[in-house]
């Protein structure tokens, strides 16, 4: 999982950065010219179009944070970019993955739940689908597991433009299936032992008061 987050963490990182880049480099008309050698900071644009708004700020701290294994500070700064725009769906997610990181799966779970009713590109919500699914399957919830992967597959199905792993889904229901199986098998076999077991026990209470007459 870490490392599945950490390779997540810098492609969104990436494409945030690139996105907001060729606009931050153009300097306004009303900026003063910067000192030769001086580097520039980024310009800032609430809505995202001139520079780099305060969402995606927000979601680059909690990144850097994540990274820097700071989970609490993760969690704070995915929570501040949810805060400022709960429409969009990479905030969940990413308060998902660091709620999961800091132990807290109930939280997780609500995050990612949450987030599949925001605004997000096909590929996101792909591996919000994935995340549901294998914590799902974590908890030992199968049901649910086998529901929320038929969900994934089914997703990616639907929108083969998302970077995702049918295969996965397929092979992780007959896993789920196998397993599901092995536990009623093993309630089976336990449950003749303990017949069993009740059964010696009363041939020695019924042989113990037969020598007691005999006597």
């Amino acid at each position: 999982m870490q490392d599945r987050s950490l390779a997540v963490i810098a492609s969104l990182a990436l494409a945030v950065v690139v996105s907001a880049a060729p606009v931050a480099a153009q300097q306004s008309p009303e900026a003063p010219e910067a000192a030769p050698g001086a580097s520039s900071p980024p310009r800032k644009d609430p809505s995202g179009r001139g520079g780099v708004s305060p969402y995606a700020e927000q979601i680059l701290k909690g990144q850097a944070s994540f990274v820097a294994r700071d989970i609490p500070g993760a969690i704070t700064g995915f929570q501040e970019a949810i805060k400022l725009d709960p429409s969009k769906m990479l905030g969940f997610y990413r308060l998902g993955e660091a709620m999961l990181e800091s132990g807290n799966a109930a939280e997780a779970e609500a995050a990612w739940t949450t987030a599949l009713g925001k605004k997000g590109p096909d590929e996101l919500q792909a591996k919000v689908l994935f995340c549901l699914a294998d914590l799902r399957e974590r908890q030992k919830s199968w049901q649910a597991a086998r529901e929320a992967w038929g969900a994934y597959g089914a997703f990616l199905t639907s929108n083969p433009k998302a970077a995702g792993y049918p295969a996965t889904a397929t092979e992780r229901q007959k896993q789920i299936d196998r397993r599901v199986k092995d536990e009623k098998d093993y309630v089976a076999v336990k449950e003749r032992i303990v017949q069993r077991e009740a059964e010696r026990q009363k041939e020695a209470e019924e042989n113990a008061k037969k020598d007691t007459r005999n006597r």
